[in-house]
């Protein structure tokens, strides 16, 4: 009876012990499942984002790249700069009507020239785009994705840019007039007579806002990137309105349920 009793708790010991092992094995399971779902998840949120990209950057650069693009888009043409806009009305009334034409004109033309060239740079900054940036542009505010590119591609275009936009607004003479009237400016300002204290009274009466820009290139370049940028948002935004649309599947996927 005892040899009975010994082999029953035997068995009964290693019927529990399996139980558990596999109860175990089980929960080990559905974890790794689990954390692989989420990976998987990420994966194709990230693969979808980068293509979603590649895709609005495409649409930006053949958009922008076009004749007088810039020029004729109102949410991206470049303006006069605010200090030469405070003085266009006089300017204008004095026979100017050409010159300012021809600066906005240049200006956006510039922009236009440059903007095919950055595909290379743009997709570059994509493919370093981690699974944890992806998220969070993903998940943040319509602010993000421009975020993004500012802080990984933005030097990298201003140093493409800025020599195609000088040398665009080299060969209009209104820039480089405005150039001349800046550098006659700044090479003459120590001669007059109590200048510095002259500049603090007339900017406290908000005369130094008909100050022009000390570079006129460097403001077309900022607003060449800022173009791109919004053009870039403007698709990304109409993939994330209306993901059903979109020809690529892994993009409806994803996008539909964001």
């Amino acid at each position: 009876m005892k040899y009975f009793n010994l082999l029953l708790i035997l068995v009964v010991s290693t019927n529990l012990q399996a139980g558990w092992q596999d109860l175990v094995g089980s929960f080990v399971d559905k974890n790794t499942k689990s954390k692989n779902t989420s990976a998987s998840t990420s994966s194709l949120q990230e693969q979808a984002l980068k293509l979603a990209l590649k895709q609005g950057v495409n649409y930006a650069v053949k958009s922008l790249g076009k004749k007088n693009a810039y020029y004729k888009d109102k949410r991206v043409k470049i303006p006069l700069p605010q200090s030469v806009a405070n003085m266009e009305p006089i300017i204008r009334n004095s026979g100017g009507d050409k010159y300012i034409e021809e600066l906005i004109i240049s200006m956006n033309n510039a922009a236009t020239s440059a903007a095919p060239k950055t595909v290379d740079i743009f997709f570059s900054s994509i493919k370093k785009m981690s699974i944890k940036d992806a998220q969070e542009i993903l998940s943040s505010d319509d602010e993000a994705l421009s975020r993004y590119f500012k802080n990984s591609s933005y030097n990298d275009l201003e140093k493409l840019i800025k020599p195609i936009v000088k040398k665009m607004m080299d060969e209009n003479k209104v820039s480089y007039y405005y150039t001349k009237v800046r550098s006659s400016y700044e090479d003459n300002k120590k001669s007059i007579p109590y200048h510095d204290a002259l500049l603090k009274t007339g900017s406290s009466f908000g005369l130094d806002k008909y100050a022009p820009p000390k570079d006129l290139d460097n403001y077309v370049t900022r607003k060449a990137i800022d173009g791109l940028f919004i053009k870039i948002s403007e698709e990304e935004k109409k993939i994330r309105d209306n993901p059903s649309i979109q020809k690529t599947k892994i993009i409806r996927d994803v996008f539909s349920l964001i």
